[in-house]
């Protein structure tokens, strides 16, 4: 008998893998082949097990390292030789005993009881966590308040807290994936929105000002002073294009009124043609059947006064139509005013025209916006009246006496410019009156605003204002407070008001703290 060649055995083992009904798997095919083949079963290497047992076994010492590296080594190549002698070897290293690699690996002394202050912190932490969570996972909040409770228990089981944690971080980590996919909507949501009002609204440039403006704070990171910035521009979008929309609404509404009238216009004159038309041809067939000169005369007279009347009332259709041309071009004219003057209101609703500053408005929103931040995340918030002073030789010169307010107006305009360069971008400055300035210092206890103040003094100072061709150096007098915890914004500015007025009765130049 010929011997088989492996391409017959190979044939041969399809068709009984194919007789049997088996999967044509590598571990089937293998089985089947060595049994048409004749040959002992050959036992697969365990290398994925053996693979994971190398990561687990201890590598605090040279020693331990380099038999962990041959193991590792062994079982990438299968061979069993290699893998046996690193074994013998590792079992002899523990028979030694070396004391500093058994002493890193196992324990002498397992933690049985868990300190009570670690359990304390542990579930303070819980704690604040469920304050981040949203109010639509109720089940993440009950195993949250099951864990605080078991936390607070006599002592806890350090096992179970240890599977509890377990689990618990698994929860968090899809919840952390779910939030982090929910914010990225929402901000693919918004964008197309901001994309869409700027592509509906291509004839209105203030429109596409304020969407732009949209876009430009919608890219850095979204921390809450940015979310309230977008906010903000976002109110202002929504409310220009509703403005701008019921705008076209009355426009549409006017021009429709207009083509009304054109159209009934049109109509009375279509009339009149029409009854000029049956009254010449009347008049055509009289003329035709007169049978005398005489009888021709009255009706070529009413033929006169048909035509002269037919001309007057096509005048008096002229000039209707020029007055509804007239009254169209005037209420265009008057919605292009009316769209400007709405623009200008938009920017100087919450500035001050003058010194671009925040004014009483624009200043009361952003110091809510702020006391509420710091009561959330119970961060210290400083407060500042300043006043800008200039001294009396400088009041007292020829142009002071031609403009009295013109040099102060001067100096607060200064003011901001020095404050805006010298301070932080999240520090806000706001107009109250005609002289008094509002600083807002975000996340800066009395002492730091105390020395921020100082430098934006020390920059005044070193900084001149250039009026004609004079050198006014600019006092800046400061009362300053720190908004405490259950206090209204109206009693930190009085309280702020109080120091400054303490600041320039001690001969102004200086920051009173209160």
């Amino acid at each position: 008998m010929r011997p088989r060649s492996p391409a017959d055995i190979a044939r041969q083992s399809l068709q009984v893998l194919a007789r049997r009904r088996l999967p044509p798997t590598p571990e089937n095919y293998q089985a089947v082949y060595e049994e048409v083949a004749g040959l002992l079963p050959h036992e697969a290497f365990p290398q994925r097990r053996l693979r994971h047992i190398g990561t687990l076994l201890p590598s605090q010492t040279p020693r331990q390292k380099q038999l962990t590296q041959s193991f590792l080594q062994a079982v990438e190549a299968k061979d069993w030789q290699q893998l046996q002698t690193a074994i013998v070897e590792y079992a002899q290293l523990e028979l030694t005993g070396n004391a500093q690699a058994t002493a890193l690996s196992c324990p002498s002394t397992p933690l049985e009881v868990l300190p009570e202050s670690l359990a304390e912190q542990l579930a303070r932490l819980i704690e604040n966590t469920v304050g981040a969570l949203g109010p639509e996972d109720l089940r993440t909040r009950e195993i949250s308040m099951q864990l605080v409770e078991f936390l607070r228990q006599a002592p806890p089981p350090p096992r179970t807290l240890e599977q509890m944690l377990h689990n618990y971080s698994y929860r968090l980590s899809f919840l952390s994936q779910e939030q982090a996919q929910r914010a990225r909507t929402i901000a693919q949501l918004l964008a197309m929105a901001v994309e869409h009002l700027r592509t509906i609204a291509t004839q209105d440039p203030p429109l596409q000002g304020l969407a732009e403006k949209l876009q430009t704070a919608m890219e850095p990171a979204w921390t809450t002073p940015q979310l309230q910035h977008i906010q903000l521009h976002l109110k202002n979008l929504l409310f220009r294009h509703l403005e701008l929309h019921n705008s076209q609404q009355e426009a549409h509404d006017r021009i429709k009124g207009l083509l009304a009238q054109y159209a009934s216009h049109m109509a009375d004159l279509s009339s009149h043609s029409s009854q000029h038309q049956d009254q010449l041809s009347d008049y055509a067939q009289r003329i035709q059947q007169a049978q005398h000169l005489g009888d021709l005369a009255p009706l070529l007279e009413a033929v006169v006064a048909s035509g002269n009347r037919l001309a007057r009332e096509s005048h008096h259709a002229m000039s209707a139509m020029r007055d509804l041309q007239e009254q169209a071009q005037a209420q265009e004219q008057q919605i292009h005013q009316l769209s400007s003057r709405l623009q200008r209101m938009e920017d100087t609703s919450r500035h001050d025209p003058s010194t671009g500053a925040l004014n009483g408005q624009g200043l009361q929103e952003a110091f809510l916006a702020e006391s509420v931040r710091s009561e959330r995340l119970q961060s210290p918030l400083s407060v500042a009246v300043m006043q800008a002073q200039l001294p009396a030789t400088a009041l007292a010169g020829p142009d002071a006496a031609q403009a009295p307010s013109a040099l102060p107006e001067l100096a607060l305009c200064h003011l901001v410019q020095i404050a805006r360069n010298t301070l932080r971008p999240q520090d806000d400055i706001g107009r109250t009156s005609d002289q008094h300035l509002v600083l807002v210092l975000p996340d800066s206890p009395s002492d730091q605003a105390a020395q921020a103040l100082a430098r934006l003094q020390s920059e005044l100072a070193q900084s001149p204002l250039l009026h004609a061709q004079d050198c006014i150096t600019v006092e800046l007098s400061v009362g300053l407070v720190q908004k405490h915890p259950q206090e209204t914004p109206q009693q930190t500015l009085e309280r702020a008001a109080r120091a400054l007025h303490q600041a320039v009765r001690m001969g102004g130049g200086r920051v009173v703290l209160s």
